[in-house]
């Protein structure tokens, strides 16, 4: 009985296709220096290399995928050379049971030293560029943006498990969906922890979608998102939004969303020598808050085809509550978004991206201008050459003074797919 398993296993196995990415990349970089000592350049150099190993398994209705990406940086290496390495991982399932039905179990994962301006945390195929520990300027399509930490570089850890269903059994036009996930992040060591507080928490969320008509749709979303920080902060942040999108012609996309958060959160007990007295008598403690926050969104989107200069771009803006990773303060807060890019022919592209990000309704925040331009150059299907620059001003309360990072950045890019 055990033979016939293993024989249909391997009959199983064998019929199924199994693909490989196997790539390489290498990027020199300037940057600005962070160190604070006084004999230390203003300017650094860095290299990083990058190799990454995919794996893919599909077999009918299902699809396992497998991702490693370690980067070894060598940081400094005109002043103070030294090695750090991060380890990156994301691991994923696709099943469709049947018609109308699908799941997704996904687990990302990054380990090690991380410089949260440098670097991207997640580099592998297929991310969707939203993660909050991602790079700190805006993600692909809008996004958070979230002010830079004062360390350099922290040992860092992220992992994300996330469980996707999506449905269309309600009818021709309708689309339900939902996630639910668990997440943790942040500084591993003491050091590390004062410049990214441990976070973690679950995340769920719900939506439904109706086509109004093939040019328009209408989504009804709720989400609940809880986070607890190692600095004794945590807030739970409940929202329910309504989103309208239009394709107004063929070239230009319009999406807009209305909503409200209920938000209730403890900030972190500040560090006095003499607490102020509450009026029983005793040491004063932190007090939950609970507020209602606006939750508004617009976007819109432009395609410009051509065979020599293929556009699209997207200008977004929005007022949410943002939850600041560093801090575990929450308060709303206004982003404005504008990406760009460009294909060149058929083997260049450029891309650019734009935004600022500050408190209102009265809130104190951090103040945050991020921007940056990206060139690849494909000499072969197999072969790429990449140019990154980046620039990000910010202005903390908690800091004496408004912060510049800049970097520039220069890469080879080796690549080479195939079947098992």
């Amino acid at each position: 009985m055990l033979g016939a398993a293993l024989t249909a296993a391997l009959l199983e196995v064998s019929a199924a296709s199994v693909t490989y990415d196997v790539a390489a990349r290498v990027d020199s970089r300037v940057r600005s220096n962070e160190d604070p000592a006084e004999d230390a350049p203003s300017i650094a150099g860095d290299t990083d290399i990058t190799p990454t190993l995919g794996l893919a398994l599909r077999d009918g209705n299902t699809a396992l995928m497998l991702d490693y990406a370690p980067r070894i940086s060598l940081r400094e290496i005109t002043a103070q050379p030294r090695t750090e390495i991060q380890h990156i991982g994301r691991l994923a399932a696709d099943w469709r049971p049947e018609r109308g039905l699908s799941l997704r179990l996904s687990q990302d994962l990054v380990l090690g030293a991380v410089n949260l301006f440098t670097t991207d945390v997640l580099p592998l195929p297929d991310g969707d560029g939203s993660d909050p520990d991602g790079p700190l300027r805006p993600p692909e399509g809008g996004g958070p943006l979230q002010p830079l930490p004062e360390a350099d570089t922290v040992y860092f850890l992220s992992s994300a498990t996330t469980l996707t269903a999506n449905t269309s059994w309600l009818g021709r036009g309708w689309q339900l969906g939902g996630s639910t996930g668990f997440s943790i992040s942040g500084g591993l060591d003491g050091p590390a922890r004062e410049a990214v507080p441990m976070q973690y928490g679950p995340r769920f969320d719900v939506s439904l979608s109706h086509a109004l008509s093939s040019l328009s749709a209408i989504t009804t979303s709720v989400s609940v998102n809880h986070s607890r920080f190692s600095t004794g902060a945590n807030n739970t942040v409940v929202t329910l939004t309504e989103g309208w999108g239009r394709r107004v012609s063929r070239r230009t996309s319009l999406q807009a969303g209305a909503g409200v958060s209920v938000v209730n959160s403890l900030e972190a007990p500040t560090d006095e020598e003499d607490p102020p007295e509450d009026p029983v008598g005793g040491p004063a403690t932190e007090v939950p808050r609970l507020e209602l926050l606006p939750n508004l969104t617009f976007s819109v989107g432009h395609h410009i085809p051509s065979r020599t200069a293929d556009f699209n771009g997207s200008l977004g803006t929005r007022i949410t509550p943002f939850v600041d990773r560093l801090t575990g303060r929450v308060y709303p807060r206004a982003d404005l978004t504008l990406t760009g890019s460009w294909m060149l022919g058929p083997r260049v592209r450029v891309s650019s991206t734009a935004g600022t990000a500050f408190a209102v309704g009265g809130a104190t925040g951090d103040r945050i201008i991020n921007g940056g331009v990206s060139a690849s150059w494909f000499l072969t299907r197999w072969v790429s050459v990449d140019a990154d620059t980046r620039s990000t001003w910010s202005r903390s309360p908690e800091l004496p003074a408004a912060r510049l990072n800049w970097a520039a950045s220069l890469g080879l890019s080796v690549r080479q797919t195939g079947i098992l």
